[in-house]
């Protein structure tokens, strides 16, 4: 007889709730089942634990040892450890919404506070790079250019642009109508240049023999993919000269810091972006911070000693 049923039963109850109700992408999904089979295999190895309604301390300290969010997690890659404390808390509260727990064990551990790294953004010269720079030579080259616009022009997630279809576009008011995460809908602005690439590309569109109406098609006439678009991005700043990868996230950072580095409420770029939480919009204001500090450092006389 199997006695860890239950475990395998809230860990897969907690997958279909991450794909069917918060709608999470298949690579997000993915992620959190690293983390969580991680779980199951270190509870069912080293515990009779038949069920997470009778998870401990002892419980907790092991799975604190096994991902390393102890005292000595500050010597760690803070990015790994952060993403294993919040998918195990999210795990948790998934089961205090079932009735499962009344409270979150993750409160049992002193889990590290992990400080979120600052967005890497695109400066003038490299986005001019990309998108001035850069001449397309195909219809190919002509739909990565439009895509890297309008990842630029509206801050749009990778997963949102290629979900994009012909009739999200609304060219009469400059507007995007998006479908982002959790299913939740909203529209957002399009810029003029955005507004130009995209209507180059529309006008030649029909070369790639598109097979449905999804507004960026692939060589093969299908929607193009979230790889794709990450592949074609890094070959386009390779070609124009640009050194490291130049990711879809990259340009959407570079949207929101360069809205609020003139002017616009902090408000307004969170509901830009489709964050549900302010707190995920303000790692932006940071930015502009660090931004200020180095245009100080540079330009002050007396910033830096002799």
């Amino acid at each position: 007889m199997n006695t860890n049923i239950d475990l395998r039963y809230d860990i897969d109850a907690f997958y279909i709730f991450l794909q069917d109700e918060k709608k999470y992408s298949p690579r997000t999904v993915n992620t959190y089942k690293q983390v969580m089979e991680k779980v199951y295999k270190v509870l069912t190895k080293n515990f009779d634990l038949t069920s997470f309604e009778h998870i401990e301390l002892k419980h907790m300290r092991l799975l604190s040892r096994e991902f390393n969010f102890g005292q000595e997690a500050q010597e760690l890659k803070s990015s790994t450890i952060a993403q294993s404390v919040y998918v195990l808390s999210s795990f948790f509260n998934f089961l205090i919404l079932k009735n499962k727990l009344k409270s979150n064990p993750i409160d049992l551990i002193k889990a590290p506070k992990v400080d979120k790294t600052l967005p890497r953004v695109l400066t003038a010269n490299e986005l001019n790079a990309l998108l001035d720079g850069f001449k397309p030579e195909n219809i190919l080259q002509l739909r990565d250019l439009c895509m890297m616009e309008i990842l630029y022009s509206s801050g749009l997630r990778v997963s949102e642009l290629v979900a994009l279809n012909l009739q999200d576009v609304h060219f009469d008011v400059k507007e995007l109508r998006i479908l982002g995460k959790g299913n939740k809908e909203r529209v957002v602005p399009i810029g003029s240049q955005a507004i130009l690439r995209l209507q180059d590309y529309l006008s030649q569109r029909a070369m790639l023999n598109p097979s449905d109406n999804a507004l960026f098609i692939s060589k093969f006439g299908t929607r193009i993919s979230t790889r794709a678009v990450e592949q074609n991005l890094d070959k386009i700043a390779f070609k124009v000269g640009l050194n490291g990868k130049i990711s879809p996230h990259k340009l959407r950072h570079s949207f929101a810091t360069a809205l609020l580095a003139n002017g616009a409420d902090l408000r307004v770029v969170q509901e830009l972006l489709g964050h549900s939480s302010l707190a995920a919009t303000q790692i932006y204001t940071h930015v502009n911070i660090e931004q200020l500090k180095n245009t100080y450092n540079k330009a002050h006389p007396r910033a830096k000693l002799k």
